[in-house]
């Protein structure tokens, strides 16, 4: 019965693990685009442009703050934790759940504005991005060009999004 108790607990204890790098995640990511709509300036030096770089099997996010043309970077930071970044779907929904994946994305934040640019075109309205923390379970967000703010998705559609991509 003790052993049964261990395996609970150390069973509770990843899931906890596995949790707080999730809201990690999602807390850099509402913390840059919240700084983003109140201000344009970072480490104290005006940008036009703020991106942010995702690629499939790395473990960061990467932030650019870009000035005039979006030649000069002002800095680059990278928020890094136990993750790694699995999947990332453009234009995904559960109707057309079969696009592939794509190697990397990149959103175009302009300061004191909602919405964003995912890549370069307006055809690109959201992005799904599935990462998997602390090698034990995945978790899916969604991005939409409207508002641009990372979404945790349900865990059924992730699921969902999960079986329809490894099939």
């Amino acid at each position: 019965m003790l052993m049964a108790t261990v395996y609970l607990s150390g069973e509770q204890i990843q899931k906890v693990r596995d949790k707080t790098v999730k809201e990690s995640i999602l807390a850099e990511m509402q913390s840059r685009y919240s700084r983003n709509l109140w201000s344009s300036s970072y480490a104290w030096k005006i940008y036009d442009t703020m991106e942010v770089n995702m690629k499939k099997g790395e473990s960061y996010i990467e932030f650019r703050y870009l000035t005039g043309d979006g030649e000069a970077e002002i800095r680059t930071g990278i928020f890094v934790d136990k993750f790694e970044i699995k999947h990332i779907k453009s234009n995904w929904n559960s109707n057309n759940p079969d696009l592939s994946d794509l190697g990397e994305i990149t959103l175009k934040y302009s300061p004191y504005q909602i919405p964003c640019i995912i890549w370069d075109s307006d055809e690109n309205t959201n992005a799904v991005i599935v990462a998997r923390v602390n090698d034990n379970r995945d978790y899916c967000f969604q991005i939409s060009q409207k508002n641009c703010r990372f979404v945790e998705m349900s865990e059924s559609k992730c699921k969902y999004l999960e079986d329809r991509t490894n099939d």
